[in-house]
This record gives C-alpha cells, sequence and structure tokens, in this order.
C-alpha cells in the first residue's frame, strides 16, 4: 500500500502539466454500454465484505462508514487516472487510445511513450503494479475467509488456516499452468461474472430472505427490480463485448483526427 501512495504522488506531481485540456472536453456516449462490464468489475470489492464483518466484529455503523470511504478513495483515483491518461494521450494516431486498444499494449506504456519520459513510465508501472497486487491481497484475503468459513478450518487454529491458504493459491496455479489461456478467458468474462455474484444474487437473497411478518415496501421492491434488471443489463453488455459488436463503434476513432 505504501508503494502505491507514494507511486500515485509522484503520477499526481508529473502528469497533470502535461494534460491538454481540449481532449477532455472530447464527448461521445455511443460506447458507454461497452463500458458497463468494465465499471462493475472495478467496483467488485463486495466479496471481502465478510471479512470487513467479522474484522470489525460486526460494528454495522463501522462498516458503513468503510465501504462508503472504502468506495469514494478508488473512485477519485479512477477519475484523476482517466483524466489523466485522456488528457495527455491522443484519442487516434500512431501512439493512441485506440491504438492501445486494439494492440492490447498497457496504457502505462502507451503513456511513457507519448511524453518520451522513463521516469513517468517506471512510476506509472509502479502504480499498475502496486494496483494489482492490492488487489490480488484483497481478493486472496476474501477467498481464504470464505473457504474457512464454508468449510470449518478457523475451528482448526492455524493449520486451518493454512490449509484455507493453499487451497486459495494452489488451486488457481495448478489451472493456470496447465491451461495458460484460462484466466485470460476467465477475465474477459469476469464482468458477467461480477454482475451474477455481487449484484444478481445480493438482490435476490434480499427479497426472499425477509424476516417473518416483515412489511417490505413496494419501492424497496422495485428498487431491487430494477437492480436485478441492471445486472442482467451488465451480463448482455459483457457477452456483446466478447463477441465484437462494440468493436465498429470503437475502430472509427482510428480515422479522426488526431488533434483530440
Amino acid at each position: 500500500m505504501v508503494g502505491f501512495i507514494i507511486s500515485f504522488i509522484l503520477l499526481s506531481a508529473m502528469l497533470p502539466a502535461h494534460v491538454q485540456t481540449e481532449r477532455l472536453m472530447h464527448v461521445d456516449w455511443s460506447p458507454t454500454l461497452f463500458t458497463l462490464p468494465i465499471l462493475i468489475t472495478s467496483f467488485g470489492y463486495h466479496i471481502i465484505i465478510p471479512s470487513l464483518t467479522t474484522y470489525m466484529q460486526h460494528n454495522r455503523k463501522m462498516l458503513r462508514r468503510t465501504l462508503v470511504v472504502g468506495s469514494i478513495i478508488p473512485l477519485l483515483i479512477y477519475i484523476f487516472w482517466e483524466a489523466i491518461t485522456v488528457g495527455i494521450i491522443p484519442l487516434s494516431g500512431k501512439v493512441s487510445l485506440f491504438s492501445a486498444w486494439s494492440s492490447g499494449e498497457s496504457i502505462s506504456m502507451t503513456l511513457s511513450r507519448v511524453l518520451d519520459a522513463p521516469f513517468v513510465r517506471v512510476s506509472a508501472l509502479f502504480f499498475s503494479f502496486f494496483a494489482i497486487i492490492t488487489s490480488f491481497l484483497g481478493v486472496s484475503l476474501s477467498l481464504a475467509d470464505f473457504l474457512s468459513d464454508g468449510l470449518r478450518l478457523g475451528s482448526k487454529g492455524f493449520k486451518g488456516r493454512v490449509l484455507s491458504v493453499l487451497l486459495t493459491f494452489i488451486p488457481p496455479l495448478i489451472f493456470l499452468v496447465v491451461y495458460k489461456r484460462g484466466f485470460v478467458v476467465a477475465l474477459e468474462y469476469a464482468g458477467a461474472f461480477v454482475a451474477v455474484l455481487l449484484v444478481i444474487l445480493p438482490s435476490l437473497m434480499v427479497l426472499k430472505l425477509k424476516k417473518p411478518n416483515q412489511y417490505q415496501s413496494p419501492l424497496k421492491k422495485a428498487l431491487l427490480c430494477v437492480i436485478i434488471a441492471a445486472g442482467v443489463l451488465f451480463i448482455i453488455a459483457d457477452v456483446m463485448q466478447q463477441k465484437g459488436v462494440f468493436k465498429p463503434l470503437l475502430e472509427r476513432y482510428n480515422h479522426v483526427s488526431t488533434s483530440i
């Protein structure tokens, strides 16, 4: 986390001076559906809530505050990073957002090529690396706690904890060695998995698992139905994205003016 903060501060100090505000003025809502799977995956931290609940000893007030603050901080970082990359990297051209998307090149690499600054490249790479590591730690912790709870390994003390950690890392490692492309394929449909696990299922649970004689307002039911419908929309958008439906919307940027 310290490395992530340091790299973020360095980028915050170096990059804003290179932003061209006219690039931030470009607006196009047509590919919005394309971004939905990415958005839901970016905020798919719900799996760590059970671990936080245990850690905070079921203190609802503290848990709510943690979730709100923990959502706002990454949101601000996302907005900053998007503004920096969109404001610096041209939309089209040989080295551009489109070329990065079409070739699969990381934005940090494209950013360093645009600025021709090795130090920026190193800082951006560290920023991306620590962002991935912190996300990996959160997911790993939640999965280990999930396995420990589901398999009742917590009662076995240290041995149970070690076993839950081994079950967290060994099976994915074996799968990755046997089927190297499996991770990429799973990641391509991550938005759909997240939509089912973190949007649709929790909403269905709230609808189904109400207390006896508990009144549930029509407004609440309607809101839950809207959330479920949004989850279905996320899944459809993810499938459409993988089938190449949105590709023409993005490829046209290969022919637009390089001034933006």
